[in-house]
């Protein structure tokens, strides 16, 4: 009998350098990242989910689309989403995405998807800085940490602040667009 000799074929993934850079400066602020994310996202019809991969001084690696939904939701997956981090040899990232209505208000199911990050980003040791939404065409933006949804925990990590997760397993449904009204702060990402 013939017996073939073992294959296993290798898979290669790797960035394509081609795509630059948004910025070269450092972001600082959930403003710098609102107008990063503005630029990439304003004009799209659909809800899209972008990951700014940061170096250790706050410099992006990259930015990468980790997901395109509907005009109202997008589902993306925690591995999609830390796909091009991991790739990218990143010390923190930003989550960003756009509201093509322009109610800013998280849902849910975008605290649901940025808890699931955070736990991960937690275990990868891996900094997750910030959530922002942006809306339309405008530079309107929220950022779940300014705004006090996501918060600096003991371990120095950033996770849901408890209150908002306590209203998300009240709901019990993972997948709704209930809407959890905004505060203002003043805080920096870095």
């Amino acid at each position: 009998m013939d017996e073939k000799p073992f294959q296993l074929d290798v898979v290669a993934v790797k960035l394509n350098p081609e795509f630059k850079l948004v910025s070269d400066d450092p972001i600082e602020t959930p403003n710098d990242v609102a107008l990063a994310a503005c630029r990439l996202l304003k004009d799209f019809d659909r809800e899209m989910v972008a990951i700014f991969n940061l170096r250790s001084d706050g410099r992006p690696l990259n930015c990468h689309i980790a997901a395109v939904g509907t005009v109202d939701s997008c589902i993306a997956h925690p591995r999609e989403l830390l796909k091009s981090t991991i790739l990218s040899n990143a010390s923190s990232i930003i989550l960003a995405h756009n509201h093509p209505s322009s109610n800013l208000d998280p849902s849910d199911h975008d605290i649901h998807m940025t808890m699931k990050i955070a736990k991960l980003c937690s275990l990868l040791e891996i900094r997750l800085l910030d959530h922002v939404i942006v809306g339309g065409k405008d530079s309107s933006y929220l950022s779940m940490y300014e705004h006090g949804i996501l918060e600096k925990k003991p371990s120095g990590m950033i996770d849901v602040a408890d209150k908002y997760l306590a209203c998300v397993a009240e709901r019990s449904d993972e997948h709704g667009y209930h809407v959890i009204s905004r505060r203002d702060s003043g805080s920096k990402v870095r």
